[in-house]
């Protein structure tokens, strides 16, 4: 960013940029770094001569050759008397462009004198309540604090995290010495580096509650879904709480390698636990594996086993999917379910047929060696093809 000093002046050549363009109070800085902020927290302290300043008043704003009109918010009290210091949030008309450590004037409206001025402690302060008793040591360790405090600070007031370029913008620090100082934090363990691409850090504290939501809305699932065995990352995710994906995939992993939780695919689930089923659930399940086992390659549609079920057709979809998970059951199709045994047979069946007659199998020799009709025999050959079972060419199979 350029800004020239005092009695000084700085020539800048600016391509493709007409001189009507320029108006008082603009900033030349790099692309994509700073924004300009219409709120900020800031130390003022008003002069001698000056009357008192009471609280949301307003008066002129000035920081190098910019205006605007602020709002004056005391972080505490109703009023400051002249001579005296205090912490405030300034709330300005129109967006300025500022750094930490810049100093500005403040002037009356009338008669139009300086009454004070200040110095620039946070610029993009968020909107605050007046109980919020953080806000005091929070501006104050951004006033005195060193780099390190600092950026620990910034870090612990944010719930989202923050990204590299949000804390360049808010400290106005270069990039490398921001990562230098967060990896020193990490190390410490006074932070968290979350993510390098982009790089983003997180407040100890907030990733480790956040942990420990993820446990409390997984436990609430299971107890909630006693037949499923997980839930995936992203309904977790919404159930705990949101926030930025880094967080969540932070604290998982933290879940994961303490041995709280297991992750599976994208289901999570609390490690150690296994599925538990009523008698009635058990009775059930075994009804279902033996329905499907005894009827071979000629299934009955799962509509027709629930009806001979001891459970409703929720927990029964339920089973259904555990002896699909154990693979007792092997889905073929959305309405199409075999026995694991039936599967072995077939397969069995087709490495004799091609033992003994070569690998052509055309459908109607499929369907004539398994007993068949077509409403089974396309959907297992397709499936036997996605097996790597038997191969499509044409309007016949070949046996790999």
């Amino acid at each position: 960013m350029t800004r020239a000093l005092a009695g000084q002046r700085t020539a800048v050549n600016l391509a493709g940029i007409e001189r009507e363009e320029i108006r008082r109070g603009m900033v030349l800085a790099p692309p994509d770094v700073f924004e300009p902020t219409k709120r900020f927290g800031a130390r003022i302290t008003l002069l001698s001569s000056a009357r008192s300043l009471k609280n949301h008043a307003h008066a002129h704003f000035h920081q190098g050759t910019a205006e605007a009109i602020a709002e004056v918010v005391l972080i505490s009290g109703n009023e400051l008397a002249a001579r005296q210091s205090a912490l405030a949030q300034l709330r300005l008309d129109q967006p300025v462009l500022l750094l930490p450590g810049d100093k500005f004037i403040l002037r009356q409206f009338s008669p139009v004198i300086t009454i004070g001025g200040g110095t620039v402690l946070d610029v993009h302060a968020p909107r605050h309540k007046p109980s919020d008793s953080s806000v005091v040591p929070f501006l104050e360790m951004i006033e005195r604090g060193n780099h390190e405090e600092i950026l620990a600070a910034f870090t612990d007031a944010a719930p989202q995290g923050m990204t590299l370029s949000q804390l360049v913008a808010r400290t106005g620090w270069s990039a490398d010495e921001i990562k230098n100082i967060a990896n020193q934090l990490a190390t410490a363990q006074k932070l968290r580096v979350i993510g390098n691409q982009p790089f983003a850090i997180a407040s100890t504290k907030i990733v480790s509650a956040y942990a420990a939501g993820l446990c409390t809305a997984l436990e609430k699932f299971h107890q909630a879904n006693p037949l499923l065995p997980g839930i995936p990352k992203q309904d977790l995710r919404g159930r705990a709480g949101k926030t930025r994906t880094e967080i969540f995939t932070t604290a998982l992993d933290d879940l994961v390698k303490s041995g709280a939780v297991t992750v599976s695919g994208d289901l999570v689930q609390r490690a150690g636990r296994e599925i538990a089923l009523s008698p009635e659930e058990a009775r059930a399940k075994e009804l279902i594996e033996k329905e499907f086992e005894h009827a071979g390659l000629t299934v009955p549609s799962f509509a027709s086993v629930l009806e001979k079920l001891p459970v409703e057709s929720k927990r029964a979809q339920k089973i259904l999917q555990i002896l699909l998970r154990e693979k007792v059951l092997i889905k073929v199709a959305d309405e199409l379910v075999f026995h694991r045994t039936a599967v072995t047979r077939l397969r069995e069946l087709l490495a004799k047929y091609r033992k003994e007659r070569g690998d052509k199998l055309p459908i109607p020799v499929f369907k004539e060696l398994t007993g068949i009709t077509r409403k089974y025999a396309i959907p297992l050959l397709e499936y036997l093809d996605r097996e790597r079972v038997t191969r499509r060419v044409g309007d016949e199979r070949v046996i790999l």
